[in-house]
């Protein structure tokens, strides 16, 4: 076990702290959320009810009890809601974004292309070269899908492509994403 000094105890003291104070927080927006929308006497009802109906016809009823009261009806579906939202999102950018993101980086890539053919007279052999160790072009290395480019010089040196998979994440085939 490591030793630690009595500042990292003092960290870890706090940091401790916080994520409890956080925990209580988030019990206290939820209670206070229910409360709100009177849920709380609502699953207090439906706890009666069911009580009763299991007392007067002696048979336990846990999933009517638990699941079917209204607390759990509202998570339930808050996670359907969030689920489909996040899945329609999801496919959104893949299909939406992701292309038009992906043409304006080929764009921006290209325009640098041709600054460096003004400045050194030819293309650069890859595209390492044209990134080098430049923090900000480091991004040009892969396309929105995460997915390396293609480049490619002509035989007379005097032009290129780059071409992204596209969505499919296959070359040569309609969704690729070329320069001019």
């Amino acid at each position: 076990m490591p030793i630690l000094a009595y500042g990292d105890v003092f960290y870890v003291s706090i940091t401790k702290l916080w994520h409890i104070y956080q925990t209580d927080q988030m019990i206290e927006l939820i209670l206070s959320t229910l409360a709100e929308f009177g849920l709380i006497r609502e699953d207090f009802k439906h706890h009666r009810k069911i009580s009763k109906m299991e007392k007067a016809d002696g048979k336990k009823r846990p999933f009517q009890r638990y699941f079917l009261q209204p607390t759990s009806i509202m998570v339930i579906s808050v996670l359907v809601i969030v689920t489909i939202s996040a899945f329609i999102f999801y496919s959104y950018q893949r299909t939406s974004i992701f292309p038009k993101k992906t043409k304006r980086e080929i764009a921006e890539i290209t325009e640098r292309m041709e600054k460096w053919k003004e400045k050194f007279g030819s293309y650069p052999r890859d595209l390492n070269e044209l990134i080098g160790n430049n923090p900000l072009r480091q991004k040009w290395k892969m396309d929105s899908w995460n997915r390396p480019y293609q480049y490619a010089v002509t035989e007379d040196g005097k032009g290129f492509l780059i071409v992204s998979a596209g969505s499919d994440g296959k070359f040569e085939t309609k969704d690729d994403i070329k320069s001019n």
